[in-house]
């Protein structure tokens, strides 16, 4: 009974945030300027995959913002750990707040795993176009998804992406 609760709490949630229309404004990756990266905080080489990818990204005159997600329940000054998840699955934080505030032209998503909170935040980011994971299960949160043998490996996952993005970009 708590289950269905928590599922029927999540999704109301989720529906009374999504204020954001969907339409297909794409306007091309060479477009693209600003990007919104989630990715795994607590693995310290996925956080440096994802620095050196943000690093990248800004010498194109890209904007990055990053949200990290520590697996952990402690304060973090980069992101948001499981003390910023409520019950119900959804995250609640300030920088979480101000992600979900923004327009981005592109949301990447590195995380290796989908969660409840992190499937909230993939949804609800306002995004014209979004790039992660083959999660079968989640297929409809994704405009474009890459599979690939390990999501643990971010250089892997980030270098995939970076193929696909180059190749509709021509």
């Amino acid at each position: 009974m708590i289950s269905s609760i928590r599922t029927w709490m999540f999704n109301k949630s989720l529906r009374e945030h999504q204020n954001y229309k969907q339409t297909n404004e794409y306007s091309g990756v060479n477009i693209c300027s600003s990007v919104c990266i989630l990715s795994d905080g607590s693995n310290p080489q996925s956080k440096s995959a994802t620095e050196k990818y943000k690093t990248k990204l800004e010498s194109l005159n890209k904007t990055v913002e990053i949200l990290y997600f520590i697996d952990e329940k402690s304060d973090t000054d980069i992101g948001y750990s499981r003390l910023a998840i409520k019950w119900n699955g959804v995250p609640k934080h300030e920088v979480i707040d101000h992600i979900l505030s923004k327009q981005y032209d592109l949301l990447i998503f590195l995380n290796p795993i989908m969660e409840d909170h992190l499937r909230y935040l993939a949804i609800l980011c306002n995004a014209k176009f979004k790039i992660g994971p083959d999660f079968k299960e989640n297929s409809s949160i994704f405009d474009l998804m890459i599979d690939i043998k390990d999501y643990s490996d971010t250089d892997s996952l980030i270098k995939n992406i970076d193929k696909q993005l180059r190749q509709l970009s021509t």
